[in-house]
C-alpha cells in the first residue's frame, strides 16, 4: 500500500464536510442520550428506512452488528479476522477496489469464514459530488471485480465513503439493488498515525455500544486489533449476541447465523465426517451428506433435483448417486449465514414438514426432522456432544 493513498484516504475521512456538495448529508451522531443509549443521527431510522437504509437494528433486541471499513491493508485485519473466528462473530467488510488489488487473499479469507464482503465504492470518492453513471460504475465495478476474484456475488450493502450521501444516492444505491448502511456507534480509529490507547478506545466505544448498534471499526487500526478480543468478551458478558448485516430487521429475506459444528458423528457406530451447523442449538447437516453417510444401510434414500419445479426427491431403498464433494468435514469458519430453505423437499413423492436452509446453495435440513421422516434412530451424548445414527432402530423422540 503506497504512502500516498494512505494520506488521501485519511484526508478525505477527516475533510468530508469540505468535499460533500451542497444539499448533501454528512453522516454524524450525538451520543447525548446517555450512555449505552441509541444515538441520534442527521436523518431518522424511518426516513432511511424509505430507501432500505440502517444506521442500526432493532433497539429492543440486545443485538450487535459489526462491520469494518478497508480501504488499505495497514497489517491488522488477519488479527481481526482471528478474533471473529475465535468467538465465532459474524463480521461485515466493505472494501474499496485498491483493497482487492492489494489483499486478495484477505478478501478471500473473510468470505471463506462466513463474513459478508460488502461494497465500500471502488475508487472511494464522495459519492455525493458525482451524477448517477459514476455512481453506478463505482458500485458495479467493484462487485464485478469481488466476482471475479472469489467467484462470489458481493453482499449487497454499501456504505457510503465518508458517510455522506444524498436523497438521490440513497436512491440509486436501492435501485441497484443495495441498502445503504450508515452506523451508530463509532469513534476517532482511522488515522495510523494518531491511534487511541487502548483504555480509551474501549472506555469509548463501551460507552456509546447500545442494543442493535452497527459499529463501525477501522480495519486500518491497529487499536481496534488489539482491542477486539476484550470487547467481545465484555458485550458477550453483558448478553449481547451477534448477528450480520443480512439478519437486519425488516429485510425481505433475512439470515440467520449458522456456527459450524465439529462434534463427532457416527453411522451404526462408524465416524463419519458430515458439515454440520449448530442453528439455535439444533444440528443441521447437509442433505446429500446425509444421504451419503447412509447409504447402504437400510435407512438409504436417493436424491434428485428437479429444475422446472426447483424441488428435491429423496426416494428411500434406492442407493445414492455421489457427487463426489460428501462428507468433507466441518467448516473452518467463524460463523455462517443461512438463507430460508426454499426448496420444496419430498420424500416418496410426498412433502416432508422439515426444517431447511440453504448455505452455499446446499440444502441443510434439521438432523432430526430428517431422522424422524426415514424412522432412523438418534443418539446424543451430552458430555462429548457425540451424534449418531442408528439404521436399524427405529425413531424416537
Amino acid at each position: 500500500m503506497n504512502k500516498l493513498w494512505k494520506k488521501l484516504l485519511c484526508a478525505a475521512l477527516a475533510g468530508s464536510m469540505m468535499l460533500s456538495a451542497a444539499g448533501a448529508t454528512d453522516w454524524g451522531l450525538w451520543y447525548g442520550n446517555g450512555a449505552n443509549q441509541p444515538p441520534s443521527g442527521e436523518d431518522t431510522v424511518q426516513t432511511l428506512a424509505q430507501y432500505g437504509a440502517y444506521y442500526m437494528g432493532a433497539t429492543d433486541e440486545k443485538v450487535l452488528y459489526l462491520t469494518f471499513d478497508c480501504g488499505y491493508e495497514n497489517g491488522n485485519t488477519a488479527k481481526i479476522l482471528d478474533t471473529l473466528k475465535k468467538h465465532h462473530v459474524p463480521g461485515a467488510f466493505f472494501v474499496v477496489g485498491h483493497y482487492l488489488d492489494a489483499a486478495p487473499e484477505l478478501v478471500k479469507r473473510m468470505a471463506d469464514e462466513g463474513h459478508l464482503v460488502c461494497n465500500h465504492s471502488d475508487n472511494h470518492p464522495n459519492m455525493t459530488t458525482v451524477g448517477y453513471d459514476r455512481f453506478a460504475s463505482e458500485l458495479t465495478g467493484l462487485a464485478a471485480q469481488y466476482k471475479e476474484l472469489t467467484g462470489r456475488t458481493i453482499a449487497p450493502f454499501f456504505r457510503p465513503p465518508e458517510g455522506s450521501y444524498t436523497y438521490d444516492t440513497l436512491r440509486w444505491a436501492q435501485q441497484l439493488g443495495y441498502h445503504t448502511t450508515l452506523w451508530s456507534v463509532a469513534y476517532a480509529d482511522w488515522d495510523p498515525a494518531n491511534q487511541p490507547s487502548y483504555a480509551s478506545a474501549r472506555q469509548t466505544i463501551n460507552s456509546r455500544v447500545h442494543n442493535g448498534a452497527i459499529v463501525l471499526l477501522h480495519a486500518v487500526s491497529s487499536t481496534n486489533a488489539a482491542i477486539l478480543d476484550g470487547l467481545i468478551t465484555d458485550w458477550k458478558a453483558q448478553g449481547y449476541t451477534f448477528k450480520a448485516l443480512s439478519a437486519l430487521p425488516g429485510l425481505a429475506d433475512p439470515t440467520v447465523s449458522a456456527l459450524p459444528n465439529g462434534a463427532p458423528f457416527t453411522v451404526a457406530g462408524q465416524a463419519v465426517t458430515p458439515t454440520a451447523f449448530l442453528i439455535e442449538d439444533n444440528n443441521y447437516i447437509k442433505l446429500r451428506d446425509a444421504a451419503a453417510m447412509l447409504a447402504g444401510t437400510e435407512k438409504g434414500f436417493a436424491v434428485a433435483y428437479d429444475g422446472e419445479t426447483d424441488s428435491v426427491a429423496l426416494t428411500s431403498g434406492q442407493a445414492y448417486t455421489p457427487l463426489g464433494t460428501e462428507l468433507a468435514g466441518v467448516r473452518d469458519a467463524a460463523v455462517v449465514q443461512a438463507g430460508a430453505g426454499a426448496q420444496q423437499i419430498t420424500l416418496d413423492g410426498v412433502p416432508l414438514p422439515l426444517t431447511s436452509y440453504m448455505i452455499d446453495d446446499a440444502n441443510y435440513v434439521k438432523l432430526r426432522d430428517l431422522a424422524q421422516a426415514l424412522d432412523c434412530a438418534v443418539t446424543y451424548d451430552k458430555a462429548t456432544q457425540a451424534v449418531g445414527l442408528e439404521p436399524s432402530r427405529p425413531y424416537e423422540e
